[in-house]
């Protein structure tokens, strides 16, 4: 599985998205984690932890695509966390993967900044299908906010994934450790493989 993070907004839980994800998929293969922010937060995060289980490598590069051909080869899942706002990256990104997962917080900004990057996704489509999911992240389970920006996405036709991060601690704190409790993102991996 090739999966892209991707969001043209910022601090919506891509990064936190990206390293779950991979730490779950290595539980079941090889896993490659694809840092493509400059920022190189994901990269960060593996080298506070001596024994991160699972290889990151930093390529914040336009070439992402043509690049992960041979280097992806011998994974059995690539995980891309992306920038933010750098659409070369991002499509790059995207034309590297099978699926691509947009987290949005559930507020009226991440809302009405996720059409620039589902925009992005329909200029790729043609030249490589992908599928895509918006994940909810940093959810108050049973607040307004979380069930009318659902029903926003839906309305607006965007495939939303079942599954919703909620605000929690465990990802707040988590920086630096490999995460061991997947919680949520456990939910995530069964829809996806589903």
């Amino acid at each position: 599985m090739r999966i892209a993070v991707a969001n043209l907004k910022g601090g919506v839980g891509k990064t936190t998205t990206a390293v779950y994800l991979a730490a779950g998929l290595h539980r079941t293969g090889r896993v490659l984690l694809v840092d493509a922010d400059p920022q190189q937060s994901a990269l960060l995060w593996a080298q506070q932890d001596p024994i991160f289980p699972f290889t990151v490598v930093s390529m914040p590069v336009r070439t992402l695509h043509r690049d992960l051909a041979d280097l992806g080869r011998g994974y059995d899942h690539v995980v891309i966390d992306t920038p933010p706002a750098d659409t070369s990256i991002i499509r790059s990104a995207v034309m590297a993967a099978d699926l691509v997962i947009v987290p949005a917080s559930p507020t009226g900004l991440d809302v009405n900044r996720i059409m620039p990057t589902i925009d992005l996704l329909a200029e790729v489509e043609p030249v490589h299908a992908v599928v895509c999911g918006v994940l909810i992240t940093k959810s108050r389970r049973g607040t307004v906010s979380a069930r009318s920006v659902r029903d926003v996405l839906a309305e607006a036709g965007l495939p939303v994934l079942d599954t919703e991060i909620p605000l929690s601690e465990i990802y707040a704190s988590s920086f630096g450790i490999a995460p061991i409790d997947l919680g949520a993102y456990d939910d995530l991996i069964k829809e996806l493989k589903a």
